[in-house]
């Protein structure tokens, strides 16, 4: 593969405060560039901190896969044990590795199939509330959806006052969550309650649901599937891995379909292609997992907007122990960065990287090196959700394609990088009621 390296003045190093401001003010454009600038191996100082990025996908698989033992999480990412306590996102070492190890049978092809007509059926019941030519804020129409789901898989039941509460909390984290990765003291966290007053509704709604009687429909929820597990899970890890799933598969994958309806409908062929495609396929039938599988074109619309609008933007390690990559050494305690934002829009592995183009998926798939598209991470802390996340996202599509048309209703959105990859101001669309 082709290699790009630059080896910088030890003066160019150290970051300019216009650099400094642009990594705070606009971090795509200002990682972006500094890709283009330095390399594959990007290395600045903050102050005493260096950070290194790299920009290769063999730079990436040493980092994520190969020297993976080398890294920690991120500080930043350590923090938020505040909120998620010891689940899998947090978790480090062999404490991660086993408990990955217990929840893998939750995510068995099987269970996630199992867990398709749930999904279905409130995609339907969200449908029955559009309205011809209404317009739609897409970002909070998704997020409630998604919602909805995850809380029906993962407890068994989703109360509409519940999924209310949870989505009034969730909004508010989403917007605080950053507080968590603060090196502040708790007491200083006392200064925003309205972050802790979301943290202990989360908490208390997951407890209800999780204490709440089981019917028939939740023998595959996420939280029976733990209990049944071997090394048994307490009532607090139990909760502390549902939190986590809420917090990270709803909002990821609700990002990633808004972003979908914000692209396709800026693009009427790509609409057209899809729908025409589901015509075809479904009919009037809802999806089956066999279905999926043969859905081409849609599944290449999530792959292309996953390469586009990767919701998880950036992904940070620290170095545990001096170690080399690239010839460069990575010394103990430095930040290094991989970004599936820069990387994706890569023109060396991608044709007109900044086009929407679901196509492209149908053909160069296979040719592409491994971890020169990573939207789910890789190695052992690849994301477990990643089959339920696809279920889920080429369910909604198609679903929804086969009975709606989606119209823009302003210019695309802006992303907006925050702890994840966020549209600015939000995406709203038209809807018109397909004349099938």
């Amino acid at each position: 593969m082709e290699t790009n390296l630059i080896s910088p003045p030890v003066s160019q190093r150290r970051a300019s405060l216009s650099l400094v401001w642009r990594l705070f003010s606009n971090p795509l454009a200002a990682l972006t560039a500094l890709a283009r600038e330095q390399g594959d191996i990007a290395h600045v100082r903050l102050g005493r901190r260096e950070i290194f990025l790299l920009n290769h996908p063999e730079f990436i698989e040493q980092v994520l896969v190969k020297q993976s033992g080398n890294f920690s999480k991120g500080i930043a990412l350590q923090r938020a044990r505040l909120l998620l306590g010891d689940g899998l996102l947090t978790s480090e070492g062999q404490l991660h590795r086993e408990q990955r190890r217990a929840l893998q049978p939750a995510f068995r092809p099987q269970h996630i199939d199992a867990y398709l007509p749930l999904m279905n059926e409130r995609v339907c019941d969200r449908l029955r509330l559009w309205r011809t030519g209404q317009r739609l804020d897409m970002t909070a129409e998704m997020a409630h959806l998604t919602l909805e789901i995850a809380m029906q898989t993962f407890f068994g039941s989703a109360p509409a006052e519940s999924v209310e509460r949870v989505h009034r909390a969730m909004t508010t984290l989403s917007r605080l969550f950053p507080l968590t990765t603060l090196p502040l003291p708790d007491s200083a966290r006392a200064w925003f309650p309205n972050f802790k007053r979301a943290a202990a509704d989360l908490h208390a709604t997951a407890e209800a649901l999780i204490a709440s009687p089981q019917t028939v429909e939740a023998r595959y929820a996420l939280v029976n599937l733990l209990r049944e597990n071997e090394g048994g899970f307490t009532e607090e890890q139990i909760r502390s891995h549902a939190i986590t799933f809420l917090l990270a598969g709803h909002e990821t994958t609700a990002l990633l379909l808004a972003w979908c309806w914000d692209l396709l409908a800026h693009h009427p062929g790509a609409q057209t292609e899809l729908q025409a495609e589901v015509d075809r396929i479904l009919g009037d039938r809802l999806p089956t997992p066999a279905d999926l599988e043969k859905l081409t074109y849609t599944r290449a619309v999530v792959q292309e907007m996953l390469r586009l609008r990767p919701p998880a933007w950036a992904i940070g390690r620290q170095a545990l122990h001096d170690c080399s990559i690239g010839g460069q050494t990575i010394p103990r305690g430095a930040s290094v960065l991989v970004s599936p934002w820069v990387m994706h829009h890569d023109a060396r592995y991608y044709t007109a990287p900044l086009e929407f183009r679901p196509e492209r998926w149908l053909s160069i798939e296979s040719s592409l090196p491994r971890f020169a598209f990573f939207p789910f991470g890789g190695g052992e802390r690849v994301c477990i959700g990643e089959r339920f996340a696809w279920t889920e996202a080429v369910a909604v599509l198609a679903i929804t394609s086969r009975r709606w048309q989606v119209l823009p209703a302003s210019k695309p959105a802006v992303p907006q990088p925050s702890v994840t990859l966020r549209p600015k101001n939000g995406i709203t669309v038209v809807i018109e009621k397909r004349k099938n």
